[in-house]
């Protein structure tokens, strides 16, 4: 087994937000049959709830000013205008939204679609920013696991703090794109739940959160990010063939799905069955001075492996080790890093089946290690030089990127508070380096940021 003996620091580090359960829908209203019933091109007003029941319908137009709809049959409206309201689809109904105004649907802040049954829009839909608020929200709930939500060819925008889209059932769009005020945890996907595109894009934090059980996320075209997708490794990300990913960003990763688990060459999430399936779980804690692994996985084959990743900000991953399958019965593995990072380790393991074409990702777990840096380094960020002071007993000092490769330097001893002065004889690149100090009692490293 291959290690990295260099020594890295944390750069940043941040608390994920606290996470409980997605929205919960509110009951829908019974349909009677005596309601007072929707009319063609009617406006809905604040206190005013109408029905809609019978045979399949086409109407022209309805404007939601604050009231309540109850679709208990199959309708389709042409021309869909809201202010504010609420919609409810009962469990066996279906309502389309029709292209009919040739624009997107805006939801302004105080509009609450609840599916339990079948909801179509055939626009695009944008939860918007600067309308809604705490009190006022816009939540889309595709309430159940029988529920349906599509909009195949149009995109689903979000772009609030204060707007939310819940999936506990099957949804289709042509795309979903989190913009940057969006919150995290604005896309919420229930348990057993199916979620399909063809473009994803990501701008925040943590946007998707699968809380309790597992989700399924397959998107099967274009992927682009500016920030992880989820700390859950409940969410199964199902990623087509033809898929392709890029950076949203400078120094953004592409293909940031965070913790999740990832499946390449995937066709749709029916072709996992993930969703009990078997997952990658992988486990970690420190003894003495060394992190030690293990986990499980359910379906290793002979031709297999996994590649274990570890990280100092929990986003770039570099190979640690590599471990093969000798057995099809082995379920159970364990590896020990004998040279963790001083600070936090992040780690993550990835299985790969090179005759299947087959890729799963674990979750992704966080061993700290305490290491005194004991020295300060000025200027940061640095061009070309820079300082160490507050150091004593220097024997070596050296610099490195974050893959371990040696930068050449030359250094020299300063008077004044046991100081050294730090020339990079070579050009580098702007991004995060690690000064590595041997000293007679110790063994130090702390990130610097070139310019």
């Amino acid at each position: 087994m291959c290690k990295t003996t260099f020594l890295f620091l944390i750069l940043l580090f941040s608390r994920a937000q606290a996470f409980a359960q997605c929205s919960t829908p509110i009951s829908p209203p019974s349909c009677s049959g005596a309601e007072a019933l929707l009319t063609d091109n009617e406006t809905i007003g604040s206190g005013t709830s109408k029905w809609y029941y019978g045979a399949t319908v086409t109407m022209n137009s309805l404007t939601m000013k604050g009231g309540t709809l109850v679709v208990c049959g199959n309708l389709t409206i042409d021309k869909f205008y809201i202010d504010s309201g609420t919609v409810f689809v009962r469990p066996g109904a279906r309502l389309v939204i029709g292209s009919g105004i040739g624009a997107g649907l805006v939801l302004r802040g105080d509009s609450y679609f609840y599916n339990y049954g079948t909801l179509e829009i055939q626009r695009n839909l944008s939860l918007d920013n600067g309308w809604a608020t705490a009190l006022k929200p816009n939540k889309v709930i595709n309430a159940t696991r029988a529920s349906i939500f599509k909009m195949s060819n149009q995109y689903l925008v979000i772009n609030n703090t204060h707007s939310w889209f819940v999936n506990n059932g099957n949804a289709e769009f042509w795309g979903i794109i989190t913009d940057p005020m969006a919150v995290g945890g604005s896309v919420c996907l229930g348990e057993g739940s199916s979620t399909r595109m063809a473009v994803l894009i990501n701008k925040i934090a943590d946007t998707y959160r699968v809380p309790f059980g597992n989700a399924c996320l397959n998107v099967y075209q274009f992927s682009q990010f500016n920030n992880r997708l989820t700390p859950d490794p409940r969410l199964f990300a199902c990623i087509g063939s033809s898929h392709v990913s890029t950076s949203g960003c400078g120094g953004c990763p592409a293909n940031n799905w965070g913790a999740a688990q990832v499946i390449t060459n995937c066709t749709s999430c029916g072709s996992l069955a993930v969703l009990a399936g078997p997952v990658l779980s992988l486990r970690g804690n420190r003894s003495n001075s060394e992190n030690k692994l293990e986990w499980e996985y359910s379906v290793a084959s002979r031709e297999g492996y996994f590649i274990i990743g570890r990280s100092t900000n929990g986003r770039d991953f570099f190979t640690l080790d590599s471990v093969r399958v000798n057995a099809e019965s082995t379920t159970k593995f364990r590896i020990t890093d004998n040279n963790p990072l001083p600070g936090n380790n992040y780690y993550m393991i990835q299985y790969i089946n090179p005759v299947t074409h087959t890729t799963v990702q674990s979750n992704t777990i966080k061993v700290i290690t305490e290491s005194p840096t004991g020295f300060s380094v000025h200027p940061v960020p640095f061009t070309n030089k820079f300082y160490v002071t507050d150091v004593k007993g220097v024997e070596k000092i050296m610099l490195t990127d974050m893959t371990g490769k040696n930068i050449p330097i030359r250094y020299s001893a300063k008077r004044e508070r046991e100081s050294f002065e730090i020339d990079v004889m070579q050009k580098i690149p702007s991004g995060i380096y690690i000064i590595h100090i041997l000293t007679k009692t110790n063994i130090m490293a702390k990130t610097i940021l070139k310019e």
